[in-house]
Order: structure tokens, then C-alpha cells, then sequence
């Protein structure tokens, strides 16, 4: 009547028993359920920070697409600033340039005129040269000296 089997029985009745009656089922729904509640909350705190997250995300790429606008504008800025510039050059090296050129040309025009003035003199001192040698063979002493030097007044007078 007694045998192993009956107080396997009976163990496993007193166990139940016992469980049942210090509660243990409660306890371990209790705990099932704090869990269930834990994990909800962490599922919401998760929900929330993605949510978080996207909003940062929608922020940052609303600041990159206003920064990639203001390079944009930065670049279109600078191009503008450099073309005015290599305007700006290129005008001053043209006026530059046609300074020079007329520089030139002054210096052209001042050495045509001291040429035609050196000419003019030299003209002017073989004439002389000529008339005097001429005078001299030709005409008598006094009067040559007198057409000479008339001639070099007259001439002084001129220049």
C-alpha cells in the first residue's frame, strides 16, 4: 500500500500544497507582470528616444541643406568677387599699358624734335662755315665781316 510511488504522491500534493499556499502562483504573476511592465516601459523610453532621434536627424539635415545653401552662395559670392577682379586687372594693366605708350611716345616725339633741333643747328653752323669761306674769297675782308656778323645776329634773333 505504501509504496515509493505513493510517497512521490503524496511529496508532490504536499509540494503543490504548500506552494499554493504560500503564494508562490502571485508571486510569480507578480513578477511575470512587473517584468510585462518593464519591458513596456523600456519599449516606450526606446520609442520616444527614436522619435527623438528622428527629430534631431530632420533638424541636422535641415542645418546641412541650409549649409550647403550658404556655400552655394558663398562660392557664387567668391566667383563673383574674382571675375570683378580679374576685371579690375585687366582694366588696370590696359590703362597701364597706354600710359606707357604715350610715355613712349613723348620720349619719341621729344628725341624726333632735339634730333631735328641738332639737325637744324649743324644746318645752321655749315651755312655759316659755307657763307664765311665763301665770303672770304670772294668779297673783301670788312664787308664779310660785316655780312658775318649781321648774319649770326639775324640768326640769334630767329632761334
Amino acid at each position: 500500500m505504501f509504496d515509493s510511488s505513493f510517497f512521490v504522491a503524496v511529496s508532490f500534493l504536499i509540494f503543490v500544497g504548500l506552494v499554493v499556499y504560500l503564494g508562490l502562483p502571485k508571486i510569480i504573476i507578480n513578477a511575470l507582470d512587473q517584468r510585462s511592465k518593464d519591458i513596456k516601459k523600456e519599449l516606450d523610453e526606446a520609442r520616444n528616444l527614436r522619435e527623438e532621434a528622428q527629430k534631431i536627424l530632420a533638424k541636422e539635415k535641415k542645418n546641412l541643406d541650409k549649409a550647403e545653401e550658404d556655400a552655394k552662395i558663398l562660392l557664387s559670392k567668391a566667383e563673383k568677387k574674382v571675375n570683378e577682379m580679374t576685371e579690375l586687372a585687366e582694366r588696370n594693366l590696359k590703362e597701364d599699358i597706354e600710359r606707357k605708350k604715350k610715355i613712349a611716345e613723348m620720349k619719341i616725339e621729344q628725341a624726333k624734335s632735339e634730333a631735328l633741333s641738332d639737325v637744324k643747328s649743324k644746318i645752321t653752323e655749315l651755312s655759316f662755315e659755307i657763307t664765311k669761306d665763301y665770303l672770304l674769297n670772294n668779297i673783301d675782308k670788312e664787308i664779310s665781316d660785316k655780312i658775318v656778323s649781321d648774319s649770326i645776329t639775324e640768326i640769334k634773333k630767329n632761334l
